[in-house]
């Protein structure tokens, strides 16, 4: 959870400063995600069954502002949502498919919302309740965000 806790200070840094320094914000963003999505994927379940009676919350508000001045340039970009029911033989979408369209500065918003909490639990709870946090928030929330920004990132490059 230390090597996790470190790429989320790094990767975070983007939610809390409103000026971080790189020579491609991208490129790091990018590179961080994929590391974080690496440590969820490989992650072994700790459970942590204490309740605990302080709780976390941080503004999204804050956390937007500060990755509108880091990611200025962002719009929005296409969803595909159930892709997998596209029948490519034929190019025909199923009436279950929804197309819509995805938001990249609430998708980092979101995801680093979520790791501000994990750490936050670290610091405050438990290597346990951290891990679970972790792996609850990224199965729930964060990873649908994390891939549609992936994706979106990418094709940002062609």
């Amino acid at each position: 959870m230390e090597e996790t806790i470190k790429l989320i200070e790094k990767v975070t840094e983007f939610a809390i400063n409103p000026d971080v320094k790189s020579e491609n914000k991208i490129k790091d963003l990018k590179q961080l995600l994929v590391s974080i999505y690496a440590k969820f994927l490989t992650i072994e379940k700790l459970d942590d069954d204490t309740n605990y009676k302080e709780s976390y919350s941080l503004s999204y508000g804050e956390v937007k502002e500060n990755v509108l001045k880091n990611f200025p340039d962002h719009g929005y970009y296409n969803l595909v949502f159930d892709s997998h029911k596209i029948i490519y033989k034929e190019c025909k979408i199923k009436p279950e498919v929804d197309v819509d369209l995805g938001d990249p500065i609430d998708d980092i918003c979101d995801i680093l919302k979520d790791l501000l909490e994990v750490k936050w639990r670290y610091e405050n709870y438990s290597k346990e309740n951290a891990n679970w946090s972790f792996m609850f928030l990224m199965k729930n929330h964060s990873e649908e965000h994390l891939v549609n920004l992936l994706k979106y990132l990418k094709d940002l490059e062609e």
